[in-house]
């Protein structure tokens, strides 16, 4: 299967020029170019200008062999600043084959698509603790007014007897007002505790029932297991319980020092110099 052209211009056939002029500049080789900036398919040489980046054709003169690149403008012909190319007419060097052009276009295509990066994801941002002027306050109450109020007038020397200050006008109509707002208040905290009450009420009445729903439902499945691991097995073998197996802990241990201290014993009789010399 032909590999696609790298060339994003539509393709065109090969055309002649109207002229035999060729550039004085020296030979383009495309082995010094990359795989993606020409195309070496018969009929279709394209090739990317090196000098202003034009896709242009590589053509040949009448009964010449020798490639050059096409006459081109640096911009579209007709438009302002549209100029001749510097690299028009010159000759280039087809010195790879087709299957060595593919074969680098191949490698190339592997080679970026091994350098293209993994999704990169975003860092969760902690959030940002509100500053101490954005924080809502504690609502206020009778008993912290009337404790404000109580500090600013032990503060300030215009609030003496019943005449006030700006500030300490303000803080005793504060006051006053929470005062009389306060009954209210506490009715709704009461009601709001009884309705509380209640809703936990009817919780631990739901609880236990639907605890036996729950037991119910996976009661048949329990009692099979159960009915399952009492039947003895067919062809079963029951585990030996001798004598000499230790079923308590307090008897394995000891079984163990008792061991240890024979095998010690028997270590220290080996090694005696007295049955050396004996022997």
């Amino acid at each position: 299967m032909t590999p696609p052209t790298a060339t994003p211009v539509a393709r065109q056939r090969k055309r002649r020029t109207r002229t035999t002029n060729v550039s004085c500049r020296p030979p383009l080789a495309v082995s010094t170019l990359l795989p993606i900036d020409y195309d070496l398919l018969p009929g279709f040489e394209h090739l990317r200008c090196p000098d202003c980046t034009t896709w242009c054709p590589l053509t040949t003169d009448k009964g010449s062999q020798e490639w050059k690149q096409a006459p081109h403008h640096t911009e579209r012909a007709g438009t302002p600043g549209a100029r001749r190319c510097s690299g028009s007419n010159r000759r280039v060097l087809l010195d790879l084959t087709i299957a060595q052009w593919q074969e680098q276009l191949a490698d190339a295509a592997k080679e970026t698509a091994s350098r293209r990066p993994t999704t990169v994801l975003k860092k969760v941002k902690a959030p940002v603790a509100p500053a101490v002027t954005q924080l809502d306050p504690a609502p206020a109450t009778a008993d912290s007014a009337r404790r404000t109020y109580e500090l600013h007038r032990s503060r300030c020397a215009a609030c003496t007897g019943r005449a006030h200050c700006q500030d300490g006008g303000r803080l005793a109509a504060a006051y006053l007002r929470l005062l009389q707002a306060e009954p209210r208040r506490r009715r709704n905290r009461a009601l709001y505790e009884e309705l509380h009450a209640a809703a936990e009420k009817v919780r631990a009445r739901e609880l236990p029932r639907q605890r036996h729903a729950q037991w119910a439902k996976v009661a048949p499945v329990v009692a099979a297991a159960d009915s399952a691991r009492i039947e003895p097995l067919a062809d079963a073998i029951a585990p030996i319980r001798g004598a000499e197996v230790p079923t308590e802990w307090r008897d394995s241990k000891e079984r163990a020092r008792a061991l240890a201290a024979d095998r010690t014993g028997a270590a220290i009789r080996e090694a005696s110099p007295l049955r050396v010399k004996a022997n």
